[in-house]
């Protein structure tokens, strides 16, 4: 069983913008043979606080490696003014919110009856969330999605649009779940109804779905005789850094202009249906919390009510298991945080919806 362990909390792109490098096998190890053939290049970093280089992984010959070193410079030309949250750990795991700070939205809880009026308002400031690593743990995503280098020949096919995140002030909360692919509620809630399958349409039906992306060509995954759109995939092969900061700066492009998300209309909705205690840990568990995180999660929820003058909601009570799952040890990888984040998101949606 992986040891439970907490992920490090940063603003400063010092922290987790170290050199990092490819390095063969045959250079690091002289002398030595590796029987791995399909593995000859090491990850090799630097982190601020190590007094000798890390070891992060060893991979195959094809291996991309996606340096935050580069995600900061790109980060710095498009999106301008911008701050940074980032969650990490010592296997070279990365978890970025880039904020707006200039764009935001407050959310309004029930009040407490008899209660003082809070002070603290609960604000959200518009983010794109990248996951990085370079242990080979998780791929990399933003948004919650994967890129892919796979291109169609039709050109002329339109990619999903832009998912738009949310970093929540009161909390320090990056929050990870997104309804922003659905054109409509109505298209929302009739995924939902069918038990939230991956794959609900096929190229021509998401022409109706998914608004334009700038981009010149639609990238694609087959399965089976099914198509989907999956502007989703990068993988860590054959992606030169100059594939990459091109598709990135695309990427961050897109967020920049994106309005209208059905996300935060959704933030609003939940924080409007208040929960007992009981209902709120059945919902935790229905997703298949941890058993200390649940508990964990309840906590943070009660915490925030009373410091909001708020009756407890379901707004709150995601907040709660957001804040639980990266605030606190867990052997959990930051991906898996990330995909109970938003199963209980949309379990929540489905209920008021």
């Amino acid at each position: 069983m992986a040891k439970a362990k907490g992920l490090s909390q940063t603003d400063d792109w010092n922290q987790i913008a170290f050199p990092v490098q490819l390095q063969e096998f045959s250079a690091l190890m002289p002398g030595y043979e590796s029987v791995a053939r399909d593995r000859q290049k090491f990850i090799v970093g630097r982190p601020p606080q190590a007094t000798k280089p890390v070891i992060f992984g060893l991979q195959g010959k094809n291996y991309s490696l996606f340096p935050n070193q580069l995600i900061r410079d790109v980060a710095g030309r498009v999106l301008g003014r911008h701050t940074l949250q980032a969650s990490y750990s010592d296997q070279g795991e990365f978890s970025l919110t880039l904020t707006l700070p200039e764009e935001r939205f407050e959310v309004v809880s029930p009040k407490r009856p008899g209660s003082q009026p809070s002070t603290t308002p609960d604000t959200l400031q518009k983010a794109i969330i990248i996951t990085n690593s370079y242990s080979g743990k998780s791929p990399f995503t933003i948004q919650g999605k994967v890129l892919s280098t796979q291109r169609s020949i039709d050109t002329t096919e339109i990619a999903p649009r832009m998912r738009i995140s949310y970093y929540r002030l009161v909390c320090g909360n990056g929050l990870m779940g997104w309804a922003d692919e659905f054109m409509s509620l109505d298209e929302y809630v009739q995924w939902l109804a069918e038990g939230q399958p991956t794959r609900h349409t096929n190229v021509r039906e998401t022409k109706t779905i998914f608004e334009p992306a700038r981009i010149e060509t639609t990238e694609h995954v087959e399965v089976g005789q099914e198509t989907t759109l999956a502007y989703s995939r990068i993988r860590h092969t054959g992606f030169t850094e100059a594939d990459f900061e091109k598709t990135l700066s695309g990427m961050f492009n897109e967020f920049v202009s994106a309005q209208d998300s059905l996300t935060a209309q959704m933030y609003t909705r939940l924080a409007e249906h208040t929960i007992k205690r009981q209902r709120a840990e059945s919902y935790l568990k229905g997703v298949k919390v941890p058993k200390k995180l649940v508990q964990l999660a309840l906590e943070r929820m009660d915490e925030e009510a009373g410091r909001l003058a708020a009756k407890p909601n379901l707004w709150l009570l995601y907040n709660g298991l957001n804040h639980a799952l990266f605030h606190q040890p867990t052997s959990l990888t930051i991906n898996q945080r990330y995909d109970l984040d938003g199963s209980l998101f949309h379990q929540l949606n489905h209920t008021v919806l």
